[in-house]
């Protein structure tokens, strides 16, 4: 059984002498087809590994969610004090 990365992204320290280098790179696995443009939402965590090739963070891929306002309480009539 091969693992799976769906939804997974990872990140390494980039051993760069290029001062203009990004300090971070790694790879992102889609959880499902994502449009241009279309915002998601990624966690990311220090990974724990004792690992020397482990990458530096771990994260998690997801549908962006919209917030969602919490619904007006009605029950000022009802609350005795």
């Amino acid at each position: 059984m091969s693992y799976d990365n769906t939804g997974k992204a990872s990140l390494w320290k980039n051993q760069s002498d290029n001062q203009k280098a990004p300090i971070l790179k790694g790879t992102l696995f889609a959880h499902r087809d994502i449009k241009a443009g279309e915002p998601f939402e990624l966690a990311l965590w220090r990974n724990q590994s004792e690992n020397p090739k482990a990458p530096s963070l771990t994260g998690k891929l997801s549908d962006k969610q919209e917030r969602q306002q919490a619904p007006a309480d009605d029950f000022s009539d009802e609350v005795p004090f």
